[in-house]
């Protein structure tokens, strides 16, 4: 079986620690310093019906930090957005911020077709 990412999150307030998104799943994995790179699973896997802004959803392409807004990032699918908002804290709740909308309507995105 192999496995392939699709997009991974930095967890806000845990240096080392990323959730990768891979088809509509995801898992969290603490990276550890040195050599080699160890790693330890923290948390799931999980599906996206469990991670409530991400309902809906079946995969993520990419993710973007919003610039200047802090554990704010855009997640893009396909021809979808939705940005969410990280708080710090366990469990890491998170809020919609805008969409899920069309890239249609991000007007920089909407003159690349």
């Amino acid at each position: 079986m192999s496995v392939r990412i699709d997009a991974a999150v930095p967890v806000p307030d845990q240096h080392g620690q990323f959730w990768l998104l891979y088809g509509n799943k995801y898992v969290r994995i603490h990276f550890a310093g040195g050599e080699p790179h160890e790693d330890t699973v923290v948390r799931g896997p999980g599906t996206f019906e469990d991670w409530p802004s991400l309902a809906g959803f079946d995969r993520i392409d990419a993710v973007v930090p919003v610039p200047d807004q802090h554990s704010q990032f855009w997640f893009l699918s396909g021809d979808r957005y939705v940005r969410i908002h990280i708080a710090d804290g366990e469990p890491h709740q998170d809020t919609v911020v805008r969409g899920p909308g069309s890239l249609d309507e991000w007007p920089s995105l909407a003159k690349l077709q």
